[in-house]
């Protein structure tokens, strides 16, 4: 098989055996037909592994001894894919027929379109957007553009976007060994929440772009564990992870005057939250702490990310937007 029209889909598992028959099967039913397909399983309690392994035999199933995080289960299938292109798949995600196609068609388009990123609908309500595109605001606050909007047709349109929620998210293997850091293509300090916008944010800088395709379109369950206003499982690391997640990226890839010219605006949203936060999830300050012992290693990275720099942050800053519908 040609290595140049694989698609190596990288689907990192932790306890979705409710969730992973019906991505497979989505997978397995695709048009598209030079897919590899590679689990990382870490460590599922629930028979995940094992029924991956009863139903899908010819899956390459990479079992764990612990929780790597989605950042490294993701690093260490792609390390192993044989493919050109490696797509990005979480395992409560499931695909139309054309949904590899229509990403690979709009990506070989353009040899420099390093990303592409699908419409991702919400499972539990598919007239409702989940994603149309990963954004960064002035805040340095990550979000999915239209989520939670009525899906009628207002992000029909191609265009470029900052990123792609790696929920699904197709990644051109030279871009990911392009921007790599240590050999990581997601940071593996974040573990999970971020990370693709760190990596977005640093195919930006290396003058990559990333393609919103309206017509690669899959339902995807959000679970909302890095969000204080829902009332997800209490023991949920998402809201330390985002905490910690959200400044490890600032420091990495932010030019620093541009972060101090819009700390007003940071601060105004974060102060809040952190006051929120002490008072229905003490825990979650913990990512202060996880921040204060990361820092270091995150600035070692960004002297790696500024040395390569291709792209003045002058012709980044509009990716910064003020509104969420940008």
């Amino acid at each position: 098989m040609d290595s140049t029209r694989i698609v190596s889909v990288i689907i990192v598992t932790w306890n979705h055996a409710s969730d992973v028959p019906a991505c497979l099967e989505a997978l397995a039913a695709q048009t598209y037909p030079d897919l590899e397909v590679i689990v990382v399983d870490n460590a599922s309690q629930d028979g995940t592994a094992d029924w991956v392994r009863a139903h899908y035999p010819l899956v390459r199933l990479l079992e764990q001894t612990k929780n790597l995080g989605f950042a490294a289960g993701f690093n260490l299938g792609a390390a192993l894919a044989r493919g050109d292109w490696v797509l990005s798949v979480n395992p409560d995600l499931t695909a139309a027929p054309d949904f590899v196609h229509q990403l690979v068609q709009a990506a070989t388009a353009d040899p420099h379109l390093g990303i592409a990123a699908p419409k991702l609908l919400r499972a539990d309500d598919p007239q409702r957007l989940d994603s149309t595109g990963l954004f960064l605001d002035r805040r340095r606050r990550p979000y999915d553009r239209g989520q939670m909007q009525v899906d009628s047709g207002q992000y029909d349109a191609s265009l470029d976007v900052f990123g792609a929620c790696g929920a699904g998210a197709l990644y051109r293997r030279a871009m990911l060994e392009d921007i790599s850091v240590q050999g990581e293509f997601f940071d593996e300090n974040f573990f999970a929440y971020g990370e693709d916008a760190d990596l977005s944010w640093r195919a930006k800088l290396r003058g990559w772009r990333c393609r919103y395709v309206p017509q690669a379109v899959a339902t995807h369950v959000r679970g909302w564990g890095d969000t204080l206003r829902k009332r997800p499982d209490p023991n949920s690391m998402g809201p330390r992870l985002a905490l910690r997640n959200r400044h490890l990226m600032s420091i990495k890839n932010d030019r620093f005057a541009y972060w101090l010219q819009d700390l007003p605006l940071i601060l105004l949203a974060e102060l809040p939250r952190l006051g929120y936060m002490l008072l229905v999830r003490p825990a979650a300050l913990l990512g202060l702490v996880d921040l204060l012992r990361l820092a270091p290693a995150a600035f070692r990275k960004r002297r790696i990310i500024r040395a390569s720099q291709t792209v003045p942050d002058a012709e980044l800053r509009h990716w910064f937007t003020r509104r969420r519908d940008a």
